[in-house]
């Protein structure tokens, strides 16, 4: 190469250099600021923070080493007079589209990632769910971020569309059950009428047990016999669902028969009972307690006795039960009267007896 041409191709390659270390220098800078604010957001308890900005930094950088060669080739054509085709513009758009995939892909990521980080502040919506959401963006960034590819490319997707609403419809009908179970599915996850752990009770197919599981297609659901049920999530749609886990307090509705010969004492026992119940620490007493005389029954005064346990836990709730009703029985004992058991009182009429007396006086 000659000192003339060399003494031409200066100012482009000064003009390259510069603007490749002033890209690079840009894209350094960048970077540590990046990095020293993910550090300051990652003591923070915030899922959104420290997550962007570490997302953001490896994309940033390469955009910005990208922006640099691209410069530097507009500069290289401009000096030859290479007019830029669409073929270069569509290239930029492509890299474009795919820098904001890849950061808004690597967001999403790390941010349901930092779910399970146990020093983080927790959710208002459970794991499962928080993770099924991040899932279906995730999907749906997929699908745009293609079909905007393919229209930069210069196919059309209007095809595409038609082509898959037939096909979707094809398959709608052909796999109806499982759309069913997968919309459910979607269901459970978005309206949480329960959550792994906790019991239910299918009133309607008499399914009770433990959830175990929640999938796409079915849930796996544990029984008192410790045998498995997989029930599809389209009958969670269709019937009501008990959900005993959420229970605010158990309750107990029992009626206690007292013998008729204790009726005298019956208001003193019912008083005593409700002043008993209405003092135990055990029982939610805004939701109040009951001991009342109900009804005069086949050989029985009946007494109903309703209160409502603090505890939910069966254990606990059993105890509770147990201790109560034992103190029931003690203060009816106390205050003089019984429990009642089936009796059956026989009245004879005087002249009956008298009758069967002469009758069994005569001899045959």
């Amino acid at each position: 190469m000659s000192l003339s041409e060399l003494t031409e191709l200066a100012p482009i390659i000064i003009k390259c250099l510069v603007t490749v270390f002033a890209s690079s220098a840009l894209a350094w800078l960048c970077k540590r600021i990046l990095d020293r604010l993910t550090a300051r957001f990652s003591r923070t308890k915030s899922h959104w923070d420290d997550t962007l900005s570490q997302a953001a930094t490896p994309v940033i950088v390469v955009g910005i080493l990208l922006m640099g060669a691209s410069v530097t080739a507009d500069l290289v054509m401009e000096h030859y007079g290479i007019q830029a085709s669409g073929t270069i513009h569509s290239i930029r758009q492509i890299v474009v589209v795919c820098l904001l995939y890849a950061l808004l892909m690597r967001y999403l990521r790390l941010t349901r990632e930092s779910f399970r980080q146990a020093e983080r502040s927790r959710l208002k919506i459970d794991l499962p769910t928080a993770e099924l959401l991040i899932k279906l963006m995730q999907l749906g960034l997929t699908i745009a971020t293609a079909l905007t590819l393919l229209q930069n490319l210069g196919v059309s997707i209007s095809g595409l569309l038609a082509f898959g609403g037939v096909g979707g419809l094809a398959i709608g009908l052909a796999a109806k059950d499982m759309l069913a179970n997968l919309f459910g599915g979607l269901t459970l996850h978005m309206d949480r009428p329960f959550i792994i752990g906790e019991k239910v009770l299918l009133k309607d197919k008499g399914i009770e047990g433990f959830v175990e599981h929640i999938g796409w297609r079915q849930t796996r659901i544990r029984g008192y016999d410790r045998t498995p049920i997989y029930v599809p999530n389209a009958l969670f749609t269709n019937m009501a669902v008990v959900n005993p886990s959420r229970m605010q307090n158990r309750r107990v509705d029992i009626i206690i028969g007292l013998r008729y010969k204790d009726f005298p004492l019956l208001d003193s026992v019912t008083q005593t009972i409700e002043d008993y119940l209405a003092n135990h620490q055990s029982l939610d007493q805004v939701r109040g307690v009951l001991a009342r005389f109900i009804d005069y029954g086949t050989s029985s005064l009946d007494i109903r006795i309703r209160f409502y346990t603090l505890t939910t836990d069966w254990k606990s709730y059993m105890n509770a039960r147990h201790e109560i009703l034992l103190e029931i029985g003690n203060i009816i004992h106390k205050q003089g009267a019984d429990m009642a058991f089936p009796t059956r009182t026989l009245d004879i009429p005087a002249n009956a007896l008298n009758a069967r007396a002469d009758g069994e006086a005569t001899p045959d």
